[in-house]
């Protein structure tokens, strides 16, 4: 499984703590992994000329006093602290490229990670006191959701008129500075508090705001057919030839890993779940797609592949439920995992039939016997449907074959 290039969210959203329009430095963005030409393509930050530029380690924080010229030759820029007693003697010599400031402001950052987190814009002007994130539609509630450094003086009021102002069935607030008010604490009128996750992937995790304002949905989505297991994440991947890989929340679930027809009915069932941004009324699709037969033999084969699997967020119950038949009785299933939860790993791209593989490599070191015959024609069958589930997969956008 290749290496990626590091997420640019936990940096950004680290910043954003300390104010709604951070200054980050040039040598900042490149300690931290990342290309300050990219996120000024992606409009994540914006430049901002020398003047607001820091020296590290100077306790004062005050502007230094800059030599630009005698050492311009070697791309070298003196820094003397100005303050009495200076933080320290003389001159220090600066690379001139690391003295390149950003500033990276709270309404690029949110409105990029709005479609990250399946959100619908808000047309409303809001004051300079919070941002807009955008609007959570989710289990049948409409809910705005704005994001603050933290908690100002008469919060609970400036939270009130938000939530007049934006309107729907309650208020959600991001708060990246620890407050007064611990995440998941719900107000009258169904505002509610959260904290900023700074994970790679930029999930901001709204499902908890879902689940403080209807604590009975999680008890129950293992029997309800139209349940989402909004805290779970699925991965799918491969080591090429040697086993497939299927994660949950990062634990590795052991039983999909030389079976390539199991693989590949799960990796389609992801596949069409991921294709169907509809979180709550999408991702449904026919069973008979997974090519079993008129006894669901197969769909029952994946569900006990991920009930007997041990996992320590989850249990047998909740993994085997993650397969949900329609409650229309249509004979359509899904995997009731967030759309945007499914990752597919680019190892994909190199996918192997492990079982076909091994077939061929072991063909003819043994008597054949009528049961062998039987054996490898049942072999064949399957690496048969599960080359046609993975050409199938690849067609709703699992990376094809490089």
């Amino acid at each position: 499984m290749r290496a990626e290039t590091p997420s640019p969210w936990p940096f950004l959203l680290s910043r954003l703590r300390s104010a709604r329009r951070a200054v980050v430095t040039r040598d900042e963005i490149v300690a931290a992994g990342l290309d300050p030409e990219a996120l000024l393509r992606t409009h994540l930050i914006e430049r901002q000329g020398g003047a607001r530029w820091r020296p590290p380690g100077c306790e004062w924080g005050c502007h230094p006093n800059l030599d630009i010229e005698s050492r311009q030759d070697e791309n070298l820029v003196g820094v003397a602290c100005p303050h009495e007693p200076p933080c320290w003697p003389g001159w220090q010599w600066v690379a001139s490229d690391a003295m390149e400031v950003f500033t990276c402001p709270a309404e690029r950052v949110f409105v990029a990670l709005r479609e990250t987190n399946g959100l619908q814009p808000i047309d409303a002007e809001l004051d300079g006191t919070a941002v807009s994130v955008g609007l959570l539609a989710r289990r049948d509630w409409q809910l705005p959701v704005v994001w603050m450094p933290g908690s100002p003086p008469m919060f609970r009021e400036i939270c009130n008129g938000l939530r007049a102002t934006l309107g729907g069935d309650g208020l959600v607030v991001l708060l990246s500075r620890p407050s007064a008010w611990r995440a998941g604490t719900r107000f009258p009128g169904d505002l509610v508090i959260l904290d900023v996750w700074e994970t790679a992937d930029g999930d901001l995790a709204l499902w908890r705001a879902l689940d403080v304002l209807d604590p009975d949905y999680r008890r129950h989505r293992v029997s309800d057919p139209t349940a989402i297991f909004d805290d779970l994440s699925i991965e799918l991947a491969t080591v090429p030839g040697e086993r497939h890989v299927v994660r949950v929340n990062g634990h590795d679930l052991d039983g999909f890993r030389q079976s390539d027809l199991k693989f590949m009915r799960l990796l389609f069932l992801a596949a069409c779940r991921a294709a169907d941004l509809d979180i709550d009324g999408g991702g449904w699709m026919e069973k008979w797609r997974l090519q079993g037969d008129d006894k669901d033999h197969d769909i029952e084969a994946l569900r006990k592949e991920l009930e007997k699997s041990s996992h320590p967020d989850f249990g047998s119950e909740e993994l085997r439920a993650l397969i949900k038949s329609s409650p229309a009785r249509d004979g359509r299933i899904r995997l009731a995992v967030h759309p945007r939860r499914i990752r597919f790993d680019p190892s994909l791209a190199s996918l192997e039939l492990i079982g076909e593989r091994q077939t061929k490599s072991k063909r003819g070191t043994r008597r054949r016997t009528p049961g062998t015959k039987k054996l490898e024609a049942n072999l064949r069958q399957g690496a048969q449907v599960a080359g046609q589930l993975l050409a199938a997969a690849r067609k709703l956008g699992v990376p094809v074959p490089i």
